[in-house]
């Protein structure tokens, strides 16, 4: 990929469309930079720049780019002395609670979740353009006019004919399924609303009193007056909803039969064949425009509700749980750790934190064990004790100062209905510029732990035993590491190391070496340390060619020039050293997956790296041979990565030292920038976006390593249809909340 400086601007397609100063203004945003996001993406789009980075071949777990299950357990295991096991446990649990913090973007929107519903909604009425006229008299609770007999006629033609999809056409049914009153009655309130409306021309349906807070969740429910825990009453569990009377006397009868059979598939009143054969002017409706309409009444009520909301605040489970009551739960016990840091949208600061504050009474009242609470920040004031709480919760907000403006496919910048720019985040990458701030937030940190908001793996015992892995092999990995950079600083900054033999002249440092050796190719690992031996089989020393040969194998380095004298060849070792330790959990790929994941590949300065690429960084071919269903790449990125806060640390000394920050601003690195081409409400557009696992997961500028995880780590939620059906039962959460059925007795 090249730089912007690299190559001239295209001033003519710029000027066609210039950036209007003041309407960026307006959603506070840089004109300068986005002018420079504009410029890229111009180019871009007129092929005058490559965005795509060429791939050498797939880090795999026979290669050495990737360690195994299988390998990293085993060194793990073997790490400590049997007897050792305990000390080992409650070690990495003073780790976790004193230097590991949780960071979990929140800041996405729900217009991705939602895609695939609204592409049918706006299908739908770009074909029946008056469904959306009636959406809106349906909002504003006012009377329609009248739709002709013939329109009718010609709207039953078209559902008759569109085809809708198996998740599309059970979507009314799994709704029902919800426990949220809300959203089943205004689905059924719209549904009858239009079904009428197609039916006579007029519908006597009036939208139900349900108002619906964006804000609001399950909590309401515990709150509520019939919530019982009394198990004579648990047909109210199921059934909260207080009786309406409604002002249709024929919605309120629908369904009531007297024999079984005619209750297998009822129909309303209204549409009975007996009915409408002595009415005239009524429009049947058949099973196939009744599944696409309840279908588009659903699709319609979830993105007026959910739509404009954070995907972190959209419910997922049946109980009604949001993906933030999710992970609030999941953090108690599945990776308890110092802090946990939310990155949510722009001035939604305090939105977040009246959510947790109210999140948290249902935390209490669904919990399983109230004492699992204890020392957690979600505790009731009788549980907590008086010594300090870990695992408090830290919100930042990713700002204007961090996002872009959506374009529309020729480069000119997308507006929406009112002629405003809409603001859009310009990629996970622009977190790194927040990592700054973690580390003042919390100054004893070592590690910062990165998983997505909507990646849901529950809270047994197997997942967090699991996800400890990669957790203790970065502790392990970066105090040995650690160690050797303290050696090497001392040997460089020794006063006497012209007048001694480049070399450290530490046991405990070929032992580091040694244990660190486990992780590589064996044959590589005996190179490196036989030259730490004379011809005598006695030890002389480390040379900087054993780093090279050990470190610089796990960590994939550069080989070192040979124009270097050798304490150049050590300065250069330290300044390889030095760079922030990042370990990435990888899952292996099944055929269905498509996706990015780790690779080796070259940059455009002849740079050779070890790199985990996001698809659109690759090209046709590449993402055909690598990528596709059968390509050569065996694993993927599920976001699931362990960055180091501060180097430099010297934890084996007697002086307490918190070290040196990482400075962040050198990881964002401008080579890895892509064009990111998205729908938004229906319309194809694309804007300039960096991926913070590329520019922290890649060897140029991080110690990287890749670590393969098991698949049950990975639950992402991509679209609204993977929430369908789940409770916090298959989500994995059965053994800390209580699902209605548990909670009832």
């Amino acid at each position: 990929m090249h730089l912007e400086s690299d190559v001239k601007i295209n001033k003519k397609s710029e000027q066609s469309s210039p950036i209007s100063s003041e309407l960026l203004y307006e959603h506070q945003l840089d004109f300068e930079r986005i002018s420079i996001h504009h410029s890229r993406i111009l180019q871009a789009l007129n092929k005058q720049i490559n965005t795509t980075i060429p791939i050498m071949g797939a880090c795999t777990t026979s290669n050495g780019g990737i360690l195994s299950w299988k390998q990293i357990t085993r060194i793990l295991s073997s790490t400590y002395h049997p007897m050792l096991r305990k000390f080992q446990k409650s070690s990495m649990s003073y780790w976790r609670n004193n230097h590991l913090v949780t960071c979990i973007p929140a800041a996405g929107a729900a217009s991705r979740f939602f895609s695939d519903i609204q592409k049918f909604t706006i299908i739908i009425e770009n074909k029946i353009p008056e469904f959306k006229e009636l959406c809106e008299v349906f909002n504003r609770d006012k009377k329609t006019k009248n739709i002709s007999f013939e329109k009718r006629k010609s709207i039953q033609e078209i559902l008759i004919n569109h085809k809708i999809s198996p998740e599309l056409s059970s979507l009314f049914e799994q709704i029902e399924d919800q426990e949220s009153p809300n959203i089943k009655n205004l689905c059924n309130s719209f549904y009858h609303f239009l079904s009428e409306i197609l039916y006579k021309g007029t519908s006597s349906v009036i939208k139900m009193d349900y108002k619906i807070s964006t804000n609001k969740d399950s909590t309401s429910f515990f709150n509520s007056e019939n919530y019982l825990r009394t198990p004579w009453n648990y047909s109210n569990l199921n059934n909260k909803i207080k009786k309406y009377s409604s002002s249709n006397q024929n919605l309120k009868n629908e369904g009531n039969s007297d024999h079984w059979m005619e209750r297998i598939n009822p129909q309303s009143n209204i549409h009975k064949k007996d009915q409408i054969e002595s009415e005239k002017n009524h429009i049947y409706i058949g099973n196939h425009e009744e599944s696409i309409l309840k279908a588009y009444a659903v699709c319609k009520i979830l993105l007026n509700q959910y739509g404009s909301l954070p995907k972190a605040l959209v419910p997922t489970t049946n109980e009604g749980d949001s993906f933030l009551m999710l992970k609030l739960s999941e953090q108690i016990k599945l990776l308890p750790c110092l802090g946990n840091v939310l990155v949510v949208p722009t001035n939604m600061k305090k939105e977040f934190e009246n959510q947790i504050q109210t999140l948290t009474s249902q935390i209490q009242e669904s919990t399983m064990d109230i004492f699992t609470l204890r020392n957690s920040p979600f505790a009731p004031e009788w549980l907590k004790n008086n010594r300090k709480n870990s695992g408090q919760w830290f919100i930042l907000e990713q700002g204007r100062a961090l996002s872009t403006i959506r374009f529309n496919m020729d480069g000119t910048p997308f507006k929406d209905e009112d002629g405003k720019y809409t603001p859009v985040s310009a990629g996970h990458g622009e977190l790194i510029h927040l990592f700054d701030k973690i580390a003042d937030e919390f100054p004893s940190a070592e590690c910062l732990h990165i998983r997505n908001i909507d990646n849901v793996i529950g809270t047994s015992n197997d997942r967090s035993d699991e996800l400890n892995v990669p957790a203790e092999a970065f502790r392990i990995v970066r105090d040995c590491i650690e160690y050797l950079r303290a050696k090497i600083e001392d040997l460089l900054f020794s006063e006497n190391k012209c007048e001694i033999s480049l070399r450290i002249h530490d046991k405990i440092s070929l032992q580091v070496l040694d244990y660190l050796s486990q992780f590589i190719d064996n044959n590589l690992a005996q190179e490196g340390l036989k030259i730490c031996y004379d011809n005598k089989n006695n030890f002389n020393g480390i040379p900087f060619q054993a780093f090279h040969k050990i470190i610089g194998n796990l960590f994939h380095w550069q080989p070192l020039s040979p124009s270097l004298n050798e304490i150049e060849s050590w300065e250069q070792t330290l300044t390889w050293m030095e760079q922030p330790i990042s370990i990435f959990g990888v899952v292996r790929k099944e055929v269905a997956d498509i996706g990015g994941g780790p690779i080796f590949a070259t940059l455009p300065d002849g740079t050779k790296i070890k790199l985990c690429i996001e698809m659109p960084h690759s090209s046709e071919e590449d993402s055909n041979e690598y990528f596709g269903s059968r390509g050569k790449s065996t694993h993927f990125n599920p976001v699931l990565a362990f960055f180091e806060l501060r180097t430099n640390k010297r934890s084996f000394e007697k002086e307490n030292s918190i070290g040196k920050k990482v400075i962040y601003s050198k990881l964002f690195d401008e080579r890895f920038w892509l064009l990111t081409k998205r729908e938004y409400k229906g319309i194809p557009v694309c804007y300039h976006e960096t991926v913070l696992h590329e520019l922290i997961g890649n060897s140029a500028t991080t110690n990287l390593i890749f670590i393969e995880v098991p698949r049950t780590l990975f639950r992402p939620h991509k679209s609204f249809f993977d929430s369908l059906g789940n409770d916090r039962r298959s989500y994995g959460f059965d053994e800390t909340l209580a699902t209605s059925e548990t909670r009832n007795f």
